[in-house]
């Protein structure tokens, strides 16, 4: 039987790329980091034309991320959304001709290539810098025991084609012009293609990267150009701010006394300007007034009678920074009750994560295909893909639930069941043989007590619906605990 050959991103020393610099702390050249403050009139100037701004629409979203916390935990709940769980399945067998032993080595080599690559943890970062900028662009750092994925600068990235589905990105060399000492840091491809740039800048600038090595994932796949995918709301993140700002200024306002001394006249005289005390004085007591009062009370001195017209805002007026960020979440299309849970009802909230759901979904799908693409250059006798299970940080109980009633009935959903509860490939493969071969757990261990092994004397009353099956006082009823009696 002959060994398993994979064909993977270019093998290096592994004391070069397990700590790969990221910052050269020698290095004083300025980074292409966000450093500008925007406005709300360059945002609507950038929307005119995104074609044209995507690099200003970018770096827009970046500021916005770093300076509004409502950007940065909507942005941060769509990319923690999927828990990347995931198994591995054969495909286009011939069931009457498999050496079985052939089979097992090979799908185990495969769950090992997974391993390494740890998905869950890389595929996270690459989430959260494609919902801040639409597109990831990354390329691979791969040893015998060691992966990880560098992110590129969008700037001097463009998508150039596309291979089995999955974008393929061409890298601007001029990069290295800009920033000459980062070369270096970079694989032998940016090296080697830096060479042939040099030599005819014009023909040689854009450079498509090895497939084998790249990673590109992009959230908006109906647009042909980058737009960050929750653009619509950076008005509203700025209304928010502008509302803040106003309402900061009504509580002064609100809480703000003036106080008024008018100088005596002396009304029997009929010459105007007659004060009964003069300028001086009259000055001298007011100064002595302010030194002894509050910085939220003023005061005024006048000849003058003063009437105070108070701006108060009636009891129906609303609170402008509440719809400011109300219209912020329907912008961006994501229920507000996820992250304030004023008015929330279980079943409304539930239905507005199912639909947060579905857009990471279509990205489990890109992120299958790339995987997929590289399974495919293993050169190995049996096919192996990965799949994605729909598993989200909300949804993991329902799954895990569906499939371990499809394994009651004998389907073959063992290993979906072991991955919905975090359980990789190799980890169910290896704890299976831990438990079973080795430890005889299951010849040892007693069984826990559950309703499976005993009659549950102290559960009265019928099983609890589900959130589906309920009406909406039944909602109101569960949400608010009626049915509980003391």
């Amino acid at each position: 039987m002959s060994d398993v050959v994979i064909n993977q991103p270019t093998k290096l020393d592994f004391a070069k790329i397990s700590k790969l610099i990221i910052n050269d702390l020698n290095d004083s050249t300025p980074s292409s980091s966000i450093n500008k403050k925007y406005t709300k009139e360059d945002i609507i100037r950038f929307m005119q034309n995104p074609r044209k701004n995507q690099k200003q629409l970018r770096e827009v979203s970046r500021y916005l991320y770093e300076a509004s916390p409502n950007y940065k935990r909507l942005i941060l709940y769509f990319a923690c959304l999927p828990t990347f769980d995931y198994i591995v399945e054969p495909y286009g067998l011939n069931t009457e001709k498999i050496n079985k032993k052939t089979f097992k080595t090979q799908y185990q080599k495969t769950l090992e290539l997974l391993e390494i690559m740890n998905l869950p943890h890389e595929f996270l970062k690459v989430l959260k810098i494609a919902f801040k900028e639409d597109v990831f662009y990354g390329y691979e750092h791969m040893s015998d025991d060691s992966y990880f994925i560098q992110p590129l600068d969008p700037d001097y990235c463009q998508i150039s084609s596309i291979e089995d589905g999955v974008y393929n990105f061409a890298f601007d060399f001029s990069y290295f012009n800009k920033y000459p000492k980062k070369l270096k840091q970079y694989p032998e491809e940016f090296q080697q293609k830096y060479k042939k740039y040099e030599k005819d800048k014009k023909n040689y600038r854009w450079q498509e990267l090895d497939s084998n090595n790249t990673i590109c994932i992009k959230v908006n796949e109906e647009l042909d150009y980058p737009l960050p995918p929750f653009n619509a709301v950076f008005e509203s993140v700025f209304d928010i701010e502008d509302y803040k700002k106003l309402k900061k200024v009504k509580t002064k306002l609100d809480n703000y006394m003036v106080l008024t001394q008018q100088i005596p006249i002396d009304d029997k005289n009929s010459e105007p300007n007659n004060f009964l005390i003069d300028l001086d004085t009259a000055i001298a007591f007011h100064n002595r007034a302010v030194q002894a009062l509050p910085e939220a009370v003023g005061l005024i001195t006048s000849p003058m009678k003063i009437d105070a017209i108070k701006l108060d805002h009636k009891q129906t007026d609303t609170d402008q920074v509440a719809q400011a960020e109300r219209d912020y979440y329907n912008a961006a299309g994501v229920s507000q009750f996820l992250f304030n849970s004023e008015k929330v009802t279980s079943v409304g909230l539930s239905k507005s994560i199912n639909t947060d759901e579905q857009i990471v979904f279509a990205l489990l799908r890109q992120f299958e295909r790339w995987v997929n693409r590289k399974l495919k250059n293993f050169n190995t006798k049996y096919k192996f893909r990965i799949r994605f299970l729909n598993t989200t940080v909300f949804n993991v109980d329902d799954v895990f639930e569906k499939y371990l009633k499809a394994a009651q009935y004998g389907m073959p959903v063992k290993l979906a069941l072991g991955a919905s509860l975090g359980l990789s490939g190799s980890e169910m493969a290896n704890m299976v043989f831990l438990e079973n071969e080795i430890m005889e757990l299951h010849d040892t261990l007693i069984p826990l007590s559950s309703s499976h092994t005993q009659s549950s004397k102290g559960e009265k009353g019928r099983p609890q619906k589900s959130d589906d099956e309920l009406t909406e006082s039944g909602v109101k009823t569960r949400d608010t605990d009626g049915n509980v009696r003391e």
